[in-house]
């Protein structure tokens, strides 16, 4: 991403983009290697709205404007932010994280094993990788939805290589009786990547672009946040979807989603119980108060009815683990923080049904950003996979 050694600046800066289920986000960001947390300058978030339940390509176009939006945005009081903040510097990077539905994560495993010991090497690697690669690829074109959609790769790498059962960062010369090497394909709408491109080209045309899922960006955040963890599940909640990522021996090796999240949960309230959207989605933000004042004893059993649908929805998506292990006992649960509270008690009660056993499930953003400029975690933690990469490549890592 940066280059390796002495062609690293011991400052960088760039631009973090998150594109979510219901929004786009935006900071300029600053990394420094002398420092442990980036800086995250000026940031913006735009919000598609909140409004009735829409079709997924009326959808994709307020998700376009909002993109469009926020450039113009960056452009103007942005930029204005960075020169005040130091007129030295300049955008060197553009680093674009897309969550689903707008993004398609596919994961493939291959392995390699023999009875006796084996020199591991470059080409052994490549071998693996280009199976890897192709069985990503036959899932992909296997999947008409996909096709009819209009997608292009966001990331196509190797994201772990374990021996032995350990994951290791050098393996070539190694001695091994067992190689398996997980390779991850990330695939977004075109439509974004095009708005994505032009906005870029208009503000920073010279500027390096790197796009992944927010996904991928998730789980090589949480390792390091939570390096001793190797067991786990990861969950992002976001305005119209809620995501998961199914880490095993430290490699994460399944994604998928379901199309419902905090702005769907809060619409369907709404209509239930009778009252404004913006009220139900107070109520996920915390405020009660209005089940008192409002609902009516049937209302309240209505109310109790659909958040029990929805333990049972996220339940569902929980069994889905892309091997016959039920999801890990440790979950780690990223959403808006305001809403961190309702959801994990929703999440915890969705993994008991599951699974039939107790979990723990920790919130990322209360957690892990506690005292931050920004209340926008998605972006921090956009931001702090930018810091690490930087020092990284500063380092010659």
């Amino acid at each position: 991403m940066f280059g390796i050694g002495a062609s690293v600046e011991e400052r960088e800066c760039g631009v973090v983009i998150d594109v979510g289920s219901g929004s786009v986000g935006v900071a300029i960001v600053v990394s420094d290697v002398h420092e442990e947390k980036p800086t995250m300058v000026w940031s913006k978030r735009e919000f598609t709205t909140l409004g009735d339940i829409i079709e997924p390509e009326i959808t994709l176009k307020h998700i376009n404007t909002a993109l469009i939006n926020v450039f113009l945005q960056l452009g103007t009081g942005g930029m204005k932010a960075l020169h005040a903040f130091d007129s030295s510097l300049k955008v060197t990077h553009v680093q674009v994280a897309i969550s689903a539905p707008w993004s398609h994560s596919v994961v493939k495993q291959v392995n390699f094993s023999d009875d006796h010991p084996f020199e591991v090497t470059q080409e052994l690697i490549a071998e693996l990788t280009k199976t890897a690669t192709q069985k990503a690829t036959k899932t992909v074109f296997e999947d008409t939805a996909l096709q009819e959609k209009g997608v292009i790769a966001l990331d196509n790498k190797n994201i772990g290589i374990i021996t032995n059962g350990y994951r290791v960062p050098q393996v070539v010369g190694a001695k091994t009786r067992e190689l398996s090497i997980a390779h991850l394909t990330a695939l977004s709408h075109k439509k974004i990547m095009d708005v994505l491109e032009d906005s870029q080209n208009k503000l920073f045309p010279r500027a390096k672009v790197f796009t992944h899922s927010f996904m991928y960006l998730y789980y090589e955040v949480m390792q390091s946040l939570a390096a001793n963890t190797k067991e786990a599940c990861l969950v992002d909640i976001t305005s119209e979807a809620t995501e998961i990522g199914i880490i095993r021996d430290g490699l994460l090796t399944h994604v998928t989603h379901i199309p419902f999240g905090t702005f769907t949960l809060a619409r369907e309230i709404a209509s239930v119980c009778e009252i404004p959207k913006e009220e139900a989605y107070t109520y996920l933000k915390g405020g009660e108060s209005f089940i008192e004042k409002k609902l009516s004893k049937d209302k309240k059993n209505d109310l109790s009815i659909i958040l029990t649908a929805h333990e049972e929805r996220v339940a569902k998506l929980f069994q889905r683990t892309g091997d016959r292990l039920a999801i890990p006992k440790t979950l780690f649960m990223h959403t808006d923080v305001h809403t961190e509270p309702f959801f994990k008690k929703q999440v915890t009660e969705a993994a008991t049904i599951a699974t039939g056993i107790q979990h723990q499930v920790h919130v990322v953003s209360s957690n892990f950003f506690p005292v931050e400029n920004s209340l926008d975690t998605a972006l921090l933690l956009s931001a702090t996979y930018f810091n690490n990469q930087h020092k990284a490549a500063y380092h010659g890592g």
